[in-house]
């Protein structure tokens, strides 16, 4: 079941942070066993996306959390370094590292290489799950990709496509990292002066979630890219600074992770996570 369009656009991000919160809480309370969920308001809490606070419902499902993410539409995706990164020094630690790596690029080259381009979508509000979970094969082989979607799809959910996950990631920030990596620890990333394991990634963006907070951690999408939010830790892994910390964007593609699929049928040899969403609108 599926919202009429006049009353997902009420819950589109604009309007929500317009609404009254009693109004608010009406909209949270209507949501509740959706869909034949037994999704159960818990509480609403306020988070800041954009320097502005906003408030939006948890709700509870079976011993799992889940957030009212507004929706509509929004840009996504990379074009050019803005004076933010620019003045962290992103671009020089990004050649420094390319050139150690025996593939010397510049830096804006080699990011709109591995990055979505810059685009305009719409994105449906959403109940999405808080955090990622492992995910483990039904019959004790190996994880299927497309048995997962299948899987999900049987009990009433989806994966985010990749255009919701940057948006639930990044929010649509034109800058190379969502708000949950903070400046000071990027500054320090490009001198080489610490690892992203130095500082506690794992906590709510500007959404409430926890995401792309670990890139050894690969989250599945239902898209060609197949996961976002990590590369299995391999630059991490490789020692580097800054490169090790990109699969995190919200726009970074690792079009690579596809060869960690045993074959063609979409087996994985290798650990993967997913979220569950449920689309409002």
């Amino acid at each position: 079941m599926n919202m009429k369009p006049e009353e997902a656009r009420q819950l589109h991000y604009d309007n929500w942070i317009l609404m009254e919160e009693d109004e608010k809480v009406k909209w949270l309370k209507s949501l509740e066993g959706w869909n034949g969920h037994a999704f159960r308001l818990t509480s609403v809490e306020t988070f800041e996306r954009n320097g502005r606070k906003w408030s939006t419902g948890v709700f509870d499902l079976n011993g799992s959390e889940f957030i009212f993410v507004p929706g509509g539409p929004v840009t996504l995706g990379w074009d050019r370094l803005d004076e933010h990164d620019a003045d962290l020094g992103i671009a020089a630690a990004i050649e420094e590292e390319l050139e150690v790596a025996g593939v010397p690029q510049e830096a804006e080259a080699y990011l709109r290489s591995v990055f979505s381009p810059r685009r305009e979508v719409r994105i449906s509000p959403m109940l999405v799950e808080r955090n990622v979970a492992l995910i483990e094969s039904e019959n004790g082989g190996l994880v299927n990709y497309f048995e997962v979607i299948q899987r999900f799809e049987r009990s009433g959910f989806s994966l985010p496509d990749e255009e919701e996950w940057e948006y639930l990631c990044g929010g649509g920030t034109p800058r190379i990292f969502g708000d949950h990596i903070d400046r000071e620890l990027l500054a320090d990333i490009c001198r080489g002066k610490r690892y992203y394991y130095t500082a506690n990634l794992e906590k709510p963006n500007a959404f409430g979630l926890y995401i792309a907070y670990d890139p050894y951690i690969c989250e599945l999408v239902d898209s060609p890219i197949r996961a976002k939010g990590g590369d299995g830790g391999g630059a991490a892994h490789g020692g580097y600074y800054i490169l090790g910390v990109l699969p995190l964007s919200p726009h970074h593609r690792d079009e690579s992770f596809e060869e960690l699929m045993m074959c063609d049928e979409g087996d994985f040899d290798c650990d993967v996570y997913a979220r569950r969403i449920v689309r409002l609108g």
